[in-house]
C-alpha cells in the first residue's frame, strides 16, 4: 500500500519515537482478507444533459444507491469508534483529548502507536467495514451508485499533524480501489469531500468538531481554500479518464454548523469547480445546498455546465404517528426546488425515512417520479437504527476506545465489524427489512 507520508511526516515519527533516531519497529497490525469479485462491469461517462444524466449511449440514467456513511468518515454515534474516554489524567498518552471526531482519535493513535500504525488502523477499520460482501448486497439491491464521502485525511494522512504538513503528497489507493470494485458489481461510484481542510462546516461528520459557529474561518482562510482547490485538481487530474466516478460532489453541507448557504460558499465552490475544469476533467461537478431551492444559484449566474444540484432532508418524523408531516415535508421541499427551474439534473443527496414503511414508500415513489437521482443515508450503521439499511453492533460488542485499547484489541473490534461477521438487515415497524424497500425502488423506471 502506497503511504506517501512526505518528509516532514517522517520527522514527526522520529520525534514520537523519542528522538532515537531510528525508526522502532511497528507493533504487528493484520491486513483484512477481501475476495476478489465475481465478475465484471463496464460503465461509460455521464453528462449532464438539460434535466438529465445520460450516458455515452445517450441513454437516461437515474442514479439511485445508498452512502457509504461511517467508511471514509467515522463519527460516534454511528460507526465502531467511542466518541467517549477521555482518560483520567494518569499519564496514559492521549489522556487530556477527548475523542471528539475522527481528527482527535487519529491524533491520539499517532501519539500511543506512531503515524504508520495509525495510517495501517484506519486501512483495516475500512476493510473490515466496508468488505466485498457489502459490494455484492449492493448490487443484489438493484441501485446504480455509491455516494463516498471522504475526508482530506484519507488522502493527505500527513496533514493530520497540520496544515503545515498539508498537500505535499496525496494518496488515492484506497478511493481507486473502492471506484474500481464498485464498477466490478455495475456501481458508480460519487466522490463526496465530506471533509475539507479545517472543517467547511465544523461539524462531526466533517471530520473535526469545532463548537463555535465563529471559529468556522473556512470560507476566510485562503490557505484553507487553496489547499482545498489543490486536492480537488488533483482529484480531477487522477480521475479524469474514469468513468465509473458518476461526479464530484464539491463540499457535504457547505453551510457553518448547518447554517444556510450563501454567495460566499459558493464562491469556494467555483474556485474548486474550475480546478476540475483546468485539468481537462468534464466529469458531472455537484453543488449542495444547504438546505432549499433558494439558497443556492442558478447556474448561469455563475457559468456552470455539466453540473448537478444535491439537497438534503431529514424530517425527523421517527415515529408512526408523523407519515402525513414527513411526507408534505418532502412533497414541498421537491416542489420548491422544482419552481426555480434550474434547469440541470437534481440529487437527493441524505435522506431516510426512518423506520416507516409508508414514509419509505412515498419518498421513494415521489423522487422516482420527479426524476430525482437519490441516495439513502445510510448504508450501514453500529446500532439497531432505521439510519441504516444494515445493523452491526448488536451482540454486546462494545466500540473502540483509542485512549486505552490495546493494539490487538482494537484489531479484534475492527473484525466485528464485518458483515460477514456480526450484523443484521435493518427491519421496518412493519416486519419488512429496508433491504426490500430500496430494492423495490431501486429499479423503477422513472414514470
Amino acid at each position: 500500500m502506497k503511504r506517501g507520508i512526505g518528509c516532514a511526516a517522517a520527522a514527526l515519527l522520529l520525534l514520537l519515537c523519542g528522538g532515537c533516531g531510528q525508526t522502532p519497529e511497528k507493533p504487528p497490525v493484520s491486513e483484512p482478507p477481501q475476495e476478489e469479485p465475481k465478475e465484471e462491469h463496464t460503465l461509460s461517462f455521464l453528462t449532464a444533459k438539460g434535466t438529465s444524466l445520460k450516458n455515452e449511449e445517450g441513454e437516461t440514467v437515474t442514479l439511485r444507491g445508498v452512502n457509504a456513511g461511517g467508511l471514509c468518515v467515522t463519527e460516534g454515534w454511528m460507526t465502531g469508534i467511542s466518541s467517549e474516554g477521555r482518560a483520567p489524567g494518569d499519564g496514559t498518552p492521549g489522556g487530556d483529548v477527548r475523542v471528539r471526531d475522527q481528527l482527535t482519535a487519529t491524533k491520539v493513535l499517532i501519539e500511543r502507536f506512531g503515524l504508520s500504525t495509525a495510517e495501517d488502523l484506519w486501512y483495516n477499520y475500512r476493510g473490515y467495514w466496508w468488505t466485498e460482501e457489502d459490494f455484492e448486497n449492493c448490487a443484489e439491491m438493484g441501485i446504480n451508485v455509491i455516494r463516498l464521502p471522504f475526508t482530506f485525511m484519507n488522502v493527505d494522512f500527513a496533514a493530520v499533524q497540520g496544515l503545515d504538513y498539508a498537500g505535499f503528497e496525496y494518496d488515492f489507493s484506497y478511493l481507486d480501489d473502492f471506484v474500481s470494485r464498485a464498477e466490478q458489481h455495475g456501481l458508480y461510484t460519487i466522490l463526496d469531500l465530506h471533509g475539507a481542510y479545517g472543517s467547511q462546516n465544523g461539524q462531526e461528520h466533517s471530520g473535526e468538531t469545532i463548537d463555535d459557529e465563529k471559529d468556522v474561518d473556512f470560507y476566510s482562510n485562503e490557505e484553507k481554500l487553496f489547499l482545498t482547490e489543490k486536492l480537488w485538481g488533483e482529484i480531477a487530474d487522477h480521475f479524469k479518464e474514469n468513468p465509473a466516478v458518476a461526479g464530484y460532489d464539491l463540499l457535504n453541507e457547505p453551510g457553518e454548523k448547518a447554517g444556510l448557504t450563501s454567495a460566499r460558499h459558493f464562491d469556494a465552490m467555483d474556485r474548486f469547480y474550475h480546478a476540475i475544469r483546468a485539468k481537462g476533467d468534464e466529469h458531472v461537478v455537484i453543488f449542495e445546498s444547504c438546505w432549499a431551492g433558494e439558497d443556492i444559484p442558478l447556474p448561469q449566474e455563475y457559468g456552470w455546465k455539466n453540473c448537478m444540484y444535491s439537497f438534503h432532508h431529514y424530517t425527523n418524523c421517527t415515529g408512526q404517528d408523523r407519515v402525513f408531516e414527513h411526507c408534505n415535508s418532502f412533497s414541498e421541499r421537491v416542489k420548491e426546488v422544482e419552481m426555480r427551474h434550474f434547469g440541470v439534473p437534481l440529487y437527493m443527496g441524505e435522506f431516510t425515512c426512518y423506520d416507516s414503511e409508508a414514509q419509505w414508500d412515498y419518498t421513494l415513489d415521489l423522487l422516482n417520479t420527479h426524476g430525482w437521482s437519490w441516495t439513502s443515508w445510510t448504508y450501514k450503521v453500529w446500532g439497531d437504527m432505521s439510519w441504516g439499511i444494515y445493523n452491526v453492533g448488536l451482540n454486546g460488542e462494545r466500540k473502540v476506545n483509542v485512549h486505552t485499547d490495546p493494539l490487538d484489541t482494537i484489531e479484534e473490534k475492527f473484525r466485528a465489524l464485518s458483515t460477514a461477521e456480526n450484523g443484521v438487515w435493518h427491519t421496518l415497524g412493519t416486519g419488512k427489512t429496508l433491504f426490500f424497500e430500496i430494492r423495490k425502488y431501486a429499479a423503477k423506471e422513472t414514470k
